[in-house]
């Protein structure tokens, strides 16, 4: 007679989610929770990095190309047969010409960054002052069931911050208004705790 052992994956699977969150009306839940905006990177913060990037890039590429020099003066010795010495100072120096190439063009795209980070710090300040104005509490909460979870509250509040900047500043990167709404936010609820 065989001994059958019943092992686990001869055992019945459960497919059934298990659900731990409690009921939430969908209605309830506004599309602010729904946020398909990558994230928020100001244009100053990436100017720079474009100018660290670009400083960086110079700089080893000028010390490189003074050590070539070095090198080829034989100021500095490196034991190097002669067959192999060429084809290491013409890749080394080849590498140390596309840092310095790589350098100045990162500069020049850095002005063009510093522009449009000056247009979009502008805006910025523009949108943060009309929210100080026109943004308040009691606005906010007009209409909504403040017995809800404090969660709720937050979406559907933020929900309509998200709304009314995108409403008056429609030309503005969707990221930045959904950025500036956390804060907004955060300036109008959380400075009272």
């Amino acid at each position: 007679m065989e001994d059958k052992k019943m092992t686990i994956t001869d055992q019945p699977i459960d497919n059934n989610p298990m659900v731990d969150t409690p009921d939430i009306p969908e209605e309830s839940l506004y599309e602010f929770t729904d946020n398909k905006v990558s994230s928020f990177v100001r244009l100053s913060d990436k100017y720079q990095d474009i100018t660290s990037s670009a400083s960086t890039m110079l700089l080893v590429g000028i010390i490189g190309i003074l050590f070539m020099i070095l090198v080829l003066a034989d100021i500095i010795p490196l034991p190097l047969n002669s067959s192999t010495a060429w084809l290491f100072d013409s890749v080394m120096g080849g590498i140390f010409i596309i840092f310095i190439i790589s350098g100045i063009i990162s500069f020049m795209h850095a002005k063009q960054v510093k522009i449009d980070a000056d247009e979009e710090d502008k805006l910025i300040e523009e949108l943060l002052t009309w929210a100080d104005i026109n943004i308040s509490k009691e606005m906010l909460d007009e209409s909504l069931d403040l017995t809800q979870p404090e969660e709720l509250l937050y979406f559907n509040r933020a929900d309509k911050i998200k709304d009314k900047l995108m409403h008056q500043f429609e030309n503005a990167d969707e990221a930045l208004i959904y950025e500036y709404t956390e804060q907004i936010y955060q300036n109008i609820y959380e400075s009272d705790k």
